[in-house]
């Protein structure tokens, strides 16, 4: 009986082992397989993908085109167009289409509020086909993300839209269904992102030029026809208003002018914050001025008189204290380090970094890049800098997904 009842709890013991998580047959997983995944490059305002055709590549820029080196590399890397003054929503849509190939939905709510076209550009086919299906591995197919300037704004929305969809669209009623983009439960289909001077919190150079009597009077007094016909030669119209009143009407429309500003870069905060909980978050700064504002040798002396006409903007009002005097010229540099509010860890020696000592949905926060918001596209750099920098941001990203999947 004695020797019974041991076989029996000798057996109990052994089945309630195999139960447990992680243990025995019953919730044994399929060894993983170390994986990487494709670089996906967002471009910023005015920006464009290497398939615009343009002679001048964005990523890269004057040093020369980036991704075909990196390709060479071994590196499997895309730059979709999206754009160029669309908002961080549009931007967002888009961006999903070129990766998962199809007709651009901007959701009908969206669209029907902001009085534009539901649909937009047919990107065809994906540019990474079967994004967020299973390899035969195991692994699901992921995406890294590497935005420059309002490509974080954009490629930030993307993943909190991927994460928790967008429930003005789910519900909306009419006969055509939302794009499975607004439906959520996607936030592990990106596993980094990486922004590069990205105005997380919105620029002060677009509330120094509002409070500015001689700039804000200079853009009323733009007449209407010079600029129609100065814009018309580039494809664009304005229907006679004068900049003035493209300005003011622009700070309510579904465009990237808002969502520069402070305000509009908060608001923007509140549809993003806390992304993707799957997902790394990487954040590299740039500075071309000291932190009193004056600019180093650092900056291009083209762009010099625009990062001292920012450096020397303070205002209480607006919240704009002596840590955004320092600037790339276009962004300021404690607007790039992190979205407000949200997790941090500052990385003062990237050297030190392990794979162990990462953590997802954390801004890590890189050391700030001496230069200006050209400067690390590319833009008056040898293609050889340009070329190392990038280089160091996909070798520990692969490095990383290695160690997870691994």
């Amino acid at each position: 009986m004695k020797r019974t009842i041991s076989l029996l709890l000798a057996l109990a013991l052994c089945v309630g082992l195999l139960l447990l998580p992680g243990c025995g047959w019953f919730n044994q997983k399929k060894p993983a397989t170390p994986t990487t995944y494709p670089f996906v490059f967002v471009h910023g305002l005015n920006g464009f993908g290497d398939e615009a055709g343009s002679p001048v590549s964005y990523w890269g820029a004057t040093g020369g085109a980036l991704l075909p080196k990196l390709q060479e590399q071994g590196t499997m890397c895309f730059a979709p167009s999206v754009s160029p003054m669309g908002s961080a929503w549009d931007r967002a849509c888009e961006l999903y289409a070129a990766l998962a190939g199809g007709v651009v939905d901007y959701g009908a709510t969206h669209s029907a509020r902001h009085g534009h076209d539901r649909y937009g550009k047919d990107y065809g086919t994906p540019l990474f086909a079967d994004w967020g299906t299973v390899d035969n591995n195991g692994n699901l197919r992921k995406v890294n993300l590497v935005a420059h300037s309002f490509g974080g704004a954009t490629a930030r929305l993307l993943c909190a839209l991927l994460q928790n969809g967008a429930p003005e669209e789910r519900t909306f009623t009419g006969q055509e269904p939302c794009s499975p983009l607004f439906t959520g439960g996607k936030g592990d289909w990106v596993f980094s992102l990486t922004c590069i001077a990205a105005p997380h919190n919105g620029t002060s150079l677009l509330t120094a030029v509002d409070v500015n009597p001689l700039l804000s009077g200079l853009a009323s007094l733009l007449g209407g026809p010079v600029l129609e016909n100065l814009l018309g030669r580039l494809g664009f119209t304005m229907g006679g208003m004068s900049l003035g009143d493209v300005l003011r009407a622009a700070k309510t429309l579904d465009t990237a002018y808002y969502d520069l500003t402070l305000g509009g870069a908060k608001d923007l905060g509140r549809l993003t914050r806390g992304l993707c909980p799957d997902t790394y978050l990487f954040s590299y700064p740039v500075a071309g001025t000291d932190e009193s504002g004056r600019p180093t040798g650092d900056m291009t002396a083209l762009y010099r008189p625009l990062g001292m006409f920012i450096g020397a903007f303070t205002s209480a009002e607006n919240g704009v204290d002596d840590a955004w005097r320092q600037n790339d010229c276009l962004v300021n540099t404690v607007s790039a380090t992190y979205p407000f509010g949200e997790p941090h860890q500052e990385v003062t020696d990237p050297s030190t970094l392990t794979p162990a000592s990462l953590a997802p949905a954390t801004w890590h926060v890189m050391p700030t890049v001496m230069g200006d918001h050209g400067t690390v596209i590319g833009l008056g750099r040898p293609l050889e800098e340009t070329l190392a920098f990038y280089t160091e941001i996909i070798a520990r990203v692969d490095a990383l997904s290695r160690w997870v999947t691994g």
